[in-house]
């Protein structure tokens, strides 16, 4: 049997990343590792690595085949309002309708895509 046991992230500047996903996601830092190249953040979820690389990230989304992040809400435009008040962009005005429910993408400071998601029972 496997499972999910961390998920781990390319960016290019460490600090804009921590502040990011600590500050506007509200995930929590755990540890820094090899001269702070590397942070393990905590959520309720498995936990994030965060790994300094040298470039950025500009994949195309959606279209091109990639691995997003998905954040779960039950409420996705409070959640919204929240986040774009610490400063968040999405790419998108509105929550867009998808076969499972709504989701709104937005970049980290490295260019990676993560979604905010509300899933129905419907």
């Amino acid at each position: 049997m496997t499972s999910v046991c961390v998920i781990g992230i390319y960016v290019d500047d460490i600090d804009k990343a921590v502040e990011f996903y600590c500050e506007k996601l509200g995930f929590k830092e755990a540890q820094r590792y090899d001269d702070g190249c590397i942070v393990r953040l905590e959520n309720d979820g498995p936990p994030v690595i965060l790994e300094k690389v040298e470039k950025r990230n500009n994949i195309e989304y959606p279209g091109k085949s990639q691995i997003v992040l998905g954040i779960e809400t039950d409420d996705i435009e409070k959640a919204a309002k929240e986040m774009r008040d610490k400063g968040v962009e999405f790419l998108h005005k509105n929550p867009q309708a998808f076969v499972a429910g709504f989701a709104m993408a937005m970049r980290d400071p490295s260019g990676n895509v993560l979604e905010l998601l509300q899933f129905t029972n419907e």
